[in-house]
Order: C-alpha cells, then structure tokens, then sequence
C-alpha cells in the first residue's frame, strides 16, 4: 500500500486522520497531520471526514478545487467579453497545439516582409522605370525588382520586431508572427538585417549606386523615424507619404537623372496619393489606432484628417498635368487621369463635407453628431478607400498608356 502524508494548518476542527482508498487498483494511505495553528482562525468545517476525503481525492487525481475553477472561468469570461472581436475558448480535451514545420516557418518570414504591401512597392518602381525617357536592358528591371522587395520587406520586419506589444492590441495586426510568438523580435531584426544588406548590395551591383542608396534611405526612414513617430505626432502620416514616393525615384534613377522634373512629379503622385488613401482608411479603424498608443490625425483632429484628404485628391490634378507639361505622357494623358481624379475627389469631399458637418460647433454645441451621421461619415470614408485603391493603378497604367512618343510609330 502507497502511502502519503499531509501537513495543514489546524482549525481546531480538522484533527489527525486517515483515509484509505484505492485507485486504479492500487490501494492508498493518505494521512492528514496538523502542522501549526492559525491564531484567531474560527472553525469552518463541521463535517471532518467528507472535507478530508474530497481533499484527498482531488489531491491524489490533480484536481484543482471548485473555487480555483470558478474563478477562473469567471475572469476568462470578462476577459474575452472585452476583446473586439468574438474569441472561441478552447475545449477540454482537445488536441494539444501542433508542432510548427518547417513551411510554417517559412510562412511566417514571408509574412514579416508584409508581401502584399512590398509588391505593390515594387509595382511602383518599376512602372515609373517604364515611364522613363531611357530605356534600360532586361537585367536592371529584374535587380530593380529584386532589391525594391528585399529592401521594403526588411523595413517591414524591422517595423514588425519593433511594435509587437502594440500590434496584439489591433485586430487587423494581431496575427502577425512576432504577435503569435512564432518569430522573436530579435529573429525579425536578423532577418531584416541580411535581407536589407543582400537588397541594398543588388542594387548596389546590379542598377547603380543611386537606387541603392534610394532603397537604404527607405528603410531608415519607414523603420525607425515613421516607426518611431507613430506614437508621439500626426506627423508620421506625412513622414510615411515620403516613403511612399521614393520607390517611384528608384524606378526612374535606374536609366535617367533625378534632375528631371518627370521624376519627381510621378513622385509628388505617390506622395500625394498616400493622404486620400491612409486618412480614409484610418477614419474607420481610428479606435484601434488609438487603444494601441498610435498618434493619429484620424482621432486627434478628425476634421484635420477629411480636410488632407480632400486637399491632397484635389492635387492630383496639377501633378498629372504636370506629368505632360514635362513630357512623361502625351496631352490627352491630362484627360483621362481627370476621370479617375475626379471620382476620388468626390468621394473625399464627400468625407470632408460630412466630417465638417459633424464637429461644427453647432453640433458640438448640440451634444455631438448623430450616430447616423457619423455612420454617413464612416460611409463615406469606406468609398473613398477603396476609390484609392482603384485609383493609383488605374492612374500608373494610364501614364503608361500614354507615354510620350509610345505610339508615334504607330502614326508616323
């Protein structure tokens, strides 16, 4: 027979006792042994025998005591009551978590490089490359593409290994590897380091030292001075518009010179195109941005942020006009990108004139807006997001389309 024994602290009711008791077919001894006594401490139980016997047996088959448990689901259940969104508690019994392959992990580094977001980076280079008055051989495009990727999928991992306290914070960031645990900060930083070192040499090598220099700008800049404004000014929105423009110089530096007005109007089209694009979409997840410590426009001076997206639609119209005073499109490109101009501002006016509306101080002076027209504002900025979405490569391949002299062989 297994023998066991327990020291309590007495209560003047729980006296030395014993339980004998079988389990699986083996038999138990479990003996209870007042240890010390608790000065002032009353008497709680009167049944001795049931008290000792359920201790013993919840003791001897690792039961957590009722209590332990009600708390406990009482506290997850509150916890997941304030979660954004719905969170199904795992069941008792279920499988074990399962072991991460080696494809899961290759997953989760593609995942730091936030591919969506870096190939549209790259789109961005090497469409302005296209719109190039020089052409360029086959191996520089692929370099260029190659580094632009490697270059912005570094200064993703380094965003990502730098903010994961606050992305667990976010819904649409929480699942992100360095979130889940899967790829440690430290992981993220190695692999920014050899991915940015390797992108900045195949620039370096493979186009010219200008667009190498370009892609290493762009990664200081979106990893550690947007990264690091985010949480103390609105003006990270306008440092990150910066980034956003420089892709297009890589592309056009690639064959031609920087000194080329051309260049930096298709840049002021990236850089302006990020306002329309980010305030709309920070308008509806503003509350997100908020609970996480971000510093954003879209919370801080809601009026502020309708009214620098509708400034910044309105100035695509001198930057495509731009973009043929200067010879990178033909006329008509004028034309054209004025259809796409002008259904982006609409619908920013659209945001604008109802977000003016909202915070008036006729309205504040009424208690605040209606929850229908703060709904209407949220409409509105969901159109012009996805207008924006629409909008930049409809305006890229329209340029392309109307490249000047791209169809003079045609007519000549």
């Amino acid at each position: 027979m297994a023998s066991a024994s327990c020291f309590y602290s007495s209560n003047k009711v729980l006296l030395p006792s014993v339980i004998n008791f079988s389990r699986s077919g083996t038999e138990f001894k479990l003996q209870f042994i007042p240890n010390y006594r608790l000065p002032g401490s009353r008497p709680i139980v009167t049944d001795t025998a049931h008290v000792l016997e359920q201790v013993g047996r919840k003791a001897l088959t690792c039961q957590p005591s009722d209590s332990v448990c009600q708390q406990k689901d009482s506290k997850d259940f509150h916890d997941r009551q304030a979660l954004p969104f719905a969170v199904k508690p795992k069941e008792k019994g279920t499988k074990p978590a399962r072991v991460l392959s080696t494809k899961d992990y290759i997953r989760a580094y593609v995942a730091l490089t936030k591919p969506n977001l870096t190939f549209l980076v790259m789109l961005s280079s090497i469409s302005t490359y296209a719109l190039t008055p020089n052409s360029a051989g086959i191996a520089e495009l692929v370099f260029l593409s190659i580094g632009t990727m490697l270059c912005s999928g570094a200064a993703n991992a380094i965003n990502m290994g730098r903010e994961p306290n606050y992305d667990r914070m976010m819904v649409r960031t929480s699942a992100r590897p360095v979130v889940r645990g899967i790829v440690s900060p430290k992981e993220a930083f190695t692999f920014a380091g050899i991915t940015g070192t390797i992108g900045t040499a195949i620039l370096y090598f493979g186009v010219n030292p200008t667009v190498a220099g370009l892609g290493f700008l762009n990664i200081v800049l979106y990893s550690w001075i947007y990264t690091s404004l985010k949480r103390k000014s609105i003006l990270n929105t306008w440092v990150g518009a910066i980034v956003g423009a420089i892709p297009p110089l890589m592309g056009w530096a690639v064959s031609s010179s920087l000194a080329d007005p051309g260049a930096w109007c298709l840049a002021a089209l990236l850089y302006a195109w990020q306002f329309p694009h980010f305030n709309s979409l920070s308008h509806n997840i503003r509350s997100e941005y908020k609970r996480a410590g971000y510093v954003m426009a879209a919370f801080e001076n809601p009026k502020l942020n309708a009214r620098v997206a509708l400034r910044y639609s309105f100035l695509m119209f001198p930057i495509c006009f731009g973009l043929a005073y200067f010879n990178v499109t033909d006329p008509y490109f004028v034309l054209d990108s004025s259809l796409l101009n002008g259904w982006m501002s609409y619908w920013t006016f659209k945001f604008w004139l109802q977000q003016a509306s909202n915070y008036s101080r006729k309205t504040l002076a009424a208690g605040g807006a209606s929850q229908a027209a703060v709904e209407l504002a949220n409409g509105y900025a969901r159109k012009a997001f996805w207008c924006s979405v629409w909008h930049l490569p409809g305006i890229l391949v329209l340029a392309m389309l109307h490249k000047k002299g791209q169809w003079d062989r045609f007519f000549s």
